[in-house]
């Protein structure tokens, strides 16, 4: 049965859920990703389904049916590889797995779903492709920079996107970008950069969420 529209959700609300900022659901319904429909106040409301449809199409935990599937550990490193491609998350997973061991590993296979799960796990290392269908890593990077939540999250770019000197200047102006690595990658080197960065962070308990998502209002 459908929901009344009393139970239908304010912008504040499906931040909530997702983790997000309220721009960024606010950019999701603009850009046609999530259903939505505007009150004759202009704010917008989106019915739980719609939600869940949107959750469902992007690879996602139906997060108002089941809740929030992922969560982080408190005790071990967590790592999220972001990445649209199966065979380049398998090999920046075994890469993960072999040069660190007691890492806890998450995915995510678009941009939306990156801009939950680091809302969600808070990773202390984030694996980062560029070009990913729904928002794209240029604007994974806007969202992810603009949380204090995540200033210590340390972020590896990994792409073939051309031209690379923009990605290059993209971690020169953005301290939380601690390399950007050219597809393909080598083993060897990302192994040993994952290890370096491994020693600057330190495994505990996320952050308490305090963006704006927590706003219930529009």
């Amino acid at each position: 049965m459908s929901a009344s529209a009393n139970d239908h959700l304010s912008l504040g609300r499906v931040a909530k859920h997702c983790n997000v900022s309220r721009t960024t659901v606010y950019r999701w319904i603009i850009g046609g990703h999530l259903q939505a429909y505007a009150l004759p106040s202009g704010h917008f409301r989106v019915k739980p389904e719609d939600l869940s449809t949107f959750c469902k199409s992007f690879g996602m935990p139906d997060l108002i049916s089941h809740g929030i599937a992922r969560t982080p550990s408190a005790t071990k490193l967590n790592v999220l590889i972001a990445d649209d491609h199966p065979d380049v998350v398998l090999l920046l997973r075994k890469i993960t797995e072999r040069y660190l061991p007691e890492a806890v590993i998450h995915e995510a296979v678009n941009g939306v779903d990156t801009c939950i799960a680091v809302g969600t796990l808070q990773p202390q290392i984030l694996l980062l492709d560029i070009m990913m269908p729904g928002m794209d890593g240029f604007a994974v990077l806007q969202e992810l920079l603009r949380r204090p939540e995540l200033a210590n999250s340390k972020v590896l770019v990994i792409s073939a996107y051309e031209p690379f000197d923009r990605v290059e200047e993209l971690a020169r102006l953005n301290p939380q970008i601690v390399a950007s690595v050219r597809k393909p990658v080598s083993v060897d080197a990302l192994g040993r950069s994952l290890q370096e960065i491994a020693k600057t962070v330190s495994p505990g308990t996320p952050v308490p969420l305090t963006s704006t998502a927590d706003a219930e209002d529009d």
